[in-house]
């Protein structure tokens, strides 16, 4: 059980305790029907003549917290209630199902528990983030075997000097798809692409990846004084975009996937004749 949920069973068991003497407390001689809940006070605001409160709680569930508004009629509890306490909130419900606060009183115990699941939830977050954006880069290191290009088909080839250098390295596309006795592709459902960059001894597969009813193109163009490769994978169920630069220092490539959607269906796509 996660600490998350133990403070909210821990939470709700002290609010069962209590409730049953709140209700007793609060109803009348004509039994009218009061409901107890805690929050944190995030609001005091005035419509009119009437005085409103806004609280922050946990939802149904437990897990999300939700905004709730009550409107105050007793000049006296107005003047109580702080902004950013936490109390218990006795209520009634009017026919058209708004709030009608009844009593307060101070609940440093839920503040306490309250602040606790945000900190954590604050960690939690933190910690998927700092994980969402490792799986976004991945390093390219050379290759220890050199990709055999025989039986492969080259599309297109660019000399840069994409690491400064001073030497132009070789960037290559292949597929697995043959070409015909006319020079024509003949292409089939799906086919195996490979994105290369040569540099003298070294080589760096970029891509190696079976493409299913899809093509790869590749763009290289200079943003702020740094190379960049920009490749795009499309297919019926991936529109696909990855950057690619040079990291000097650790003499790889690194790849930082820009677009890529997931539970993708295309449905059309346009063409140039």
């Amino acid at each position: 059980m996660s600490n998350k949920s133990r403070n909210i069973i821990i939470l709700i068991i002290i609010l069962a305790i209590i409730c049953a003497f709140f209700v007793l407390k609060n109803v009348d001689e004509n039994k009218k029907e009061i409901k107890i809940i805690s929050g944190l006070v995030v609001g005091k605001n005035q419509s009119g003549e009437i005085n409103f409160v806004t609280i922050e709680t946990f939802g149904e569930d437990g897990n999300e917290l939700e905004k709730l508004s009550f409107e105050v009629l007793d000049e006296n509890l107005w003047n109580t209630i702080k902004k950013n306490k936490y109390y218990f909130l006795t209520y009634s419900v009017k026919e058209s199902g708004s709030f009608v606060l009844e009593d307060v009183q101070e609940n440093d115990t839920f503040g306490k528990i309250y602040e606790k699941v945000l900190h954590e939830e604050e960690e939690s977050v933190g910690k998927e983030e700092q994980i969402e954006k490792r799986e976004k880069f991945t390093a390219i290191f050379p290759s220890t075997d050199r990709l055999d290009t025989s039986d492969l088909t080259l599309l297109d080839s660019v000399k840069v000097d994409i690491d400064n250098d001073n030497k132009e390295e070789i960037i290559e596309l292949y597929t697995t798809a043959q070409r015909d006795k006319d020079g024509e592709m003949m292409w089939d459902d799906g086919q195996k692409w490979f994105l290369l960059v040569h540099d003298e001894d070294k080589e760096y597969i970029l891509f190696d990846e079976y493409v299913q009813i899809g093509t790869l193109e590749f763009w290289v163009f200079t943003s702020k004084n740094d190379y960049h490769i920009l490749t795009l994978q499309t297919g019926s169920a991936v529109l696909k975009l990855s950057d690619y630069t040079y990291d000097i220092e650790r003499e790889s490539f690194v790849k930082k996937d820009i677009f890529n959607p997931e539970f993708l269906n295309v449905i059309h796509g346009s063409t140039i004749r």
